[in-house]
């Protein structure tokens, strides 16, 4: 428990440090799903329930205003105990979900205000000219603040993980039933929540085609991977088609501007 808990605790270092690398979403349940299943000697579980993590938390994307929900928190903790418990997919969902939100909140009253005075504190640097503090203010501490919040979880884990998977072992058929059929649903609200971000006239076309041809074609073969390589080519199609229609425009304005030099 021990040694499982530590590399709990390693992998959300990994995940935090996420941003030293030019955001490059390492703590995506699809990535840190299959290492907690790992740590728990269980990859193939490990992979399904960060996959379905991961079909949840696809809008789940920081623009604007908009903070999503603390997913890295979510997956580890919650496909840690549906493993632990030996449960499936539907309990790393409904475990994963609200963890991530209760973590959010944790974060935010925890973590806000001591970035609030962070800020001060950079801005007194600049003032005094020390650049090399206001670099550590700005890379190093809000990562240490970072972490101080995250150790909630190895120690959750710690703590927990009897009592939760006791509680999930004594959960009624038809609650299991139920939350099965919600998993299944949940995913629909993630694509639906990246659809709202992205869709528009010009897009929508491609997306339905996309939908039917799998409805009607996934019996004669078709697969989702096989639209996927299609839909790359017509991308690469267009995407070469507009370039060249905007240099015979641009070829044609140089033309009409030289008959008109003429007069």
């Amino acid at each position: 428990m021990l040694r499982e808990t530590m590399l709990l605790a390693l992998i959300m270092l990994i995940g935090r440090a996420e941003f030293f690398l030019g955001t490059a979403l390492i703590q995506r349940p699809i990535v840190i799903g299959p290492l907690v299943g790992l740590v728990l000697g269980d990859f193939q579980a490990g992979l399904i329930m960060g996959a379905t993590l991961e079909l949840a938390f696809i809008g789940a994307v920081s623009i604007g205003s908009y903070i999503p929900p603390d997913m890295l928190s979510g997956t580890v903790l919650g496909v840690a105990f549906a493993i632990k418990a030996g449960s499936g997919p539907e309990a790393a969902l409904t475990l994963g979900m609200p963890i991530a939100s209760l973590m959010l909140a944790l974060r935010t009253i925890i973590g806000s205000p001591l970035l609030v005075a962070l800020g001060h504190l950079a801005d007194k640097h600049v003032a005094d000219g020390k650049y090399k503090m206001f670099s550590f203010d700005v890379l190093v501490i809000p990562f240490f603040i970072e972490m101080i919040t995250s150790c909630v979880v190895p120690i959750a884990y710690y703590f927990g993980s009897d009592a939760v998977t006791n509680a999930l072992g004594g959960i009624p058929e038809f609650v299991t039933t139920g939350i099965e059929i919600a998993t299944g649903m949940l995913p629909a609200l993630g694509f639906a929540m990246l659809a709202q971000m992205i869709m528009n006239k010009k897009v929508a076309p491609y997306f339905f085609m996309g939908y039917f041809l799998l409805a009607y074609f996934s019996n004669s073969g078709l697969t989702t991977t096989g639209i996927a390589i299609f839909s790359i080519i017509i991308a690469a199609i267009g995407f070469f088609k507009q370039d060249e229609v905007q240099n015979v425009a641009y070829n044609s304005s140089e033309q009409e501007g030289y008959v008109l030099d003429e007069f």
